[in-house]
């Protein structure tokens, strides 16, 4: 079989029809930005919509939860109030010999 000349293509070029598409593509309309709200999706990757739910759930606790009662007001403080110590008395904490 030769191959067709760029005329005989171009004629059969002109007779091919494209199939019809499937009948399940389905082509989405434009929709109303109400309708969107209540059907639409947002598509994010899942350790971002992890910290988000935890940065909201964080949120909320620290905002629900009981604040501390007022203390009363104490009397003001100022370095002229502080005095030296007298005597110092250190104190071992734990063993000197710990880790070894």
């Amino acid at each position: 079989m030769e191959p067709l000349s760029e005329k005989e293509l171009n004629h059969l070029l002109e007779q091919w029809k494209a199939p019809n598409a499937p009948l399940n593509l389905k082509m989405p309309g434009r929709q109303t930005w109400w309708r969107w709200l209540l059907t639409g999706s947002i598509r994010i990757p899942v350790p971002a919509g992890v910290a988000i739910l935890i940065s909201f759930l964080l949120w909320v606790y620290l905002r629900e939860s009981p604040k501390p009662a007022a203390q009363p007001a104490a009397k003001p403080v100022s370095l002229a109030d502080f005095r030296p110590v007298k005597q110092l008395q250190p104190r071992l904490i734990g063993r000197a010999n710990e880790g070894h």
